[in-house]
């Protein structure tokens, strides 16, 4: 009898013990490096040229490598504001770098470690935040702490998410002078390097390339510390390790541009032994399948067995019930660029399939718009003056001309994005359709593009929930307007003066932004514009300066100062700026400067516009 007891004992325990390594949770890292394209990676260049990552190479035997992964946002914080969120940033108030306001998340929406920390995890970060939105407190045991801080776990059997950010290939790296080529040997040999084909073909950008491998290649080094590091701790068996970049590369016309080498990030996930059986990818493949930041939340939620909260809008791409054929025929992912420090740049893309779309905005910028950060490389200055001097390519010289309102390339025969095929009748289906993917998306989610930044961040910061909701009606009446840009003219002018008249102040931005978009051909409009130049709101003013200076009707100058005295807000004396910005650097021969004395508010951004149009 005791023996039988003792029997069905042991039987339930052994049962209990069973079921508590059934139910084991694994253990997560992010390991992000900062400002990185997948194409300088040798991992993933097809010619064998790239950064040298031995230690990366090593980890992807066992692990998946994601051909097609989105950082959705081409600069950090808005990317990492939507990573951590899970969310589309541009209906959270989070798409522009640096934040002039913080905005508060909605009610309903957390950071997704939140959901991780209350099932259980510890959940740490090491050093950098950085996200747009007001830090979600809930969401974290640890906070800008150090590599490893999963040891801090009271309890070892207490499952973990931590996440490190390496900055050594941050392009602040590649903040050197020109006299400083060749005097610092590289690793990476400046001979060896794959410039891209926009880029100028000259002795400073390849050595420029290889600067940026050895910095790659030093994150490596510390790829290799992290994996000895749960080596060490007996955790390497049961914990993902997701690498990737931050966002696109530090190489120029990279980070903060929405294009591939914006927004197409490396990333690698190790499958730990532990779970290799119970993810339908394998170890050592290659996935096709397009995957973005949006849907890592999503995907640790779902491999720790939680639901998925409804305000995340990615989607999980692995765990036992996601299988590889479904990942493997995802074929769209959407990125957006708004504000970047001081540069405003409202673009939104959608890959589908081979082919990429661009809508911008701005049609009549140049993508090469002065930023200050920007032009301390040297390699940046240095295309600038060969474009200015008449020695570049066409393929070079795009960076320096209009962008126009829409871009379309097929990657699979033009990965670097110079042939734009978004006038060419042969793709005018494709390209309709794709651009009709990206209105219904905006309108969708809600996206804050279509309300200038000087009303939302200024007023509605705390609940940029409602205030959308609220304007959900008129945004399709800005979105209408802001279209104008890809009509022919003469299709587009009645309604474009019809909205020039209009008593809303961002129906006249809209219609007066279409106007510069036109060019030569919009001139006949001059006296439509006239009272604008009187406008109530100094953004509409400052954008009539720019429609005057366009066609050389008058200095803008005396108008800009006008409008920058008559401001609401620093983020309207920001946006003025930036147009006179544009007026200066489309050699219009007009002096642009501006002293301290022409501002009468400020926002970050502002002290290097004055110093760049002193």
């Amino acid at each position: 009898m005791k023996k039988t007891i003792l029997l069905n004992t042991f039987g339930i325990l052994f049962t209990q013990s069973l079921l508590a390594e059934e139910i084991k949770k694994p253990n997560f890292v992010f390991f992000m490096a900062e400002d990185l394209s997948y194409s300088t990676l040798q991992l993933y260049n097809e010619t064998g040229k790239g950064a040298r990552t031995p230690f990366l190479e090593e980890m992807a035997k066992e692990g998946v490598i994601f051909e097609n992964a989105y950082c959705n946002a081409p600069v950090s914080s808005a990317a990492r504001s939507t990573l951590i969120t899970g969310s589309y940033a541009p209906r959270l108030g989070a798409s522009s770098h640096r934040k002039l306001q913080e905005t508060a998340l909605p009610a309903d929406t957390y950071m997704f470690p939140s959901y991780l920390k209350k099932a259980g995890y510890h959940t740490s970060n090491a050093s950098k935040t950085d996200y747009n939105n007001i830090l979600d407190k809930s969401a974290w045991t640890s906070i800008r702490g150090k590599m490893g801080d999963w040891r801090k776990r009271a309890d070892k059997e207490m499952p973990f998410f931590h996440c490190i950010t390496i900055a050594s290939c941050h392009e602040s790296c590649l903040h050197f002078s020109e006299q400083q080529v060749g005097k610092k040997p590289t690793i990476h040999s400046p001979e060896e390097v794959s410039v891209h084909p926009f880029h100028p073909d000259t002795e400073l950008f390849r050595y420029t390339y290889a600067r940026l491998y050895d910095k790659i290649s030093q994150v490596d080094t510390v790829l290799g510390k992290l994996i000895a590091m749960l080596k060490q701790d007996d955790l390497l068996d049961n914990t993902f390790i997701f690498y990737m970049g931050d966002n696109g590369g530090s190489l120029p016309f990279s980070k903060g541009y929405t294009n591939e080498q914006g927004l197409h990030v490396p990333l690698v996930v190790y499958i730990p032994e532990n779970w290799k059986d119970k993810v339908s990818l394998k170890r050592g493949e290659r996935s096709e399948g397009f995957v973005s930041f949006m849907d890592l939340g999503s995907t640790l939620l779902n491999l720790a067995g939680l639901e998925q909260p409804q305000h995340i809008d990615g989607k999980a791409f692995m765990g036992d019930d996601i299988k590889s054929k479904e990942v493997e025929q995802r074929d769209m992912v959407y990125g957006y660029g708004d504000r970047y420090d001081e540069l405003y740049a409202l673009t939104r893309t959608l890959r589908k399939g081979n082919f990429k779309y661009s809508r911008n905005f701005y049609p009549h910028h140049p993508k090469s718009l002065h930023a200050f950060y920007r032009y301390r490389q040297a390699a940046f200055r240095e295309w600038k003056e060969l474009y200015e001097g008449g020695k570049l390519n066409q393929a070079q010289s795009l960076f320096f001309q209009p962008q126009g309102a829409e871009e379309l390339y097929d990657l699979s025969t033009d990965p670097f994005e110079v042939n734009n095929l978004a006038h060419d009748p042969k793709h005018k289906a494709r390209l309709i359709k794709l651009r009709k993917l990206v209105q219904e998306n905006m309108l969708e989610k809600r996206d804050l593009a279509y309300i200038p930044e000087s009303i939302w961040a200024a007023d509605h910061h705390q609940d940029i929930a409602g205030f959308m909701e609220q304007n959900k009606e008129n945004l399709v009446e800005y979105a209408k307007i802001a279209d104008y840009q890809l009509l022919a003219y003469p299709e587009a002018r009645k309604e474009i003066v019809t909205a020039l008249q209009s008593t809303d102040p961002i129906k006249r931005y809209w219609a007066i932004t279409a106007c510069c978009s036109f060019g030569e051909t919009a001139k006949d409009l001059k006296q439509e514009i006239l009272p604008l130049l009187n406008d109530k709101s100094s953004i509409v003013k400052s954008r009539a300066a720019v429609f005057m200076a366009q066609h050389q009707f008058q200095n803008p100058l005396p108008l800009f100062k006008e409008a920058l005295k008559a401001v609401r807000n620093g983020v309207e004396t920001l946006m003025i700026l930036n147009d006179a910005t544009y007026v200066k650097e489309s050699h219009l021969d007009y002096p642009i400067t501006f002293s301290k004395e022409d501002i009468s508010k400020e926002v970050f951004g502002v002290s290097q516009r004055l110093e760049y149009l002193k």
